[in-house]
């Protein structure tokens, strides 16, 4: 869910990917279904103004495991 609402609320489009399947990364149901687990490899991409910012900051929580531990 921190993921999504991060997500949200950044002004680029978001993409993720895992095993060459790629989901939205504002949908919580098409991330879902991406079936990424703990130590899976993910991309994450983004497209318009401020999209490395929107990456970066997609990545430092994932990094940071969802500021969960």
């Amino acid at each position: 869910m921190a993921f999504v609402t991060l997500a949200t609320a950044q002004p680029v489009e978001l993409t993720v990917e895992k095993d060459g399947n790629t989901a939205s990364g504002t949908s919580i149901l098409d991330l879902m279904m991406l079936g990424a687990a703990k130590g899976d490899t993910i991309s994450i991409s983004a497209e318009g103004a401020g999209a490395d910012g929107a990456v970066q900051a997609l990545v430092e929580l994932v990094e940071a495991r969802f500021n969960e531990e």
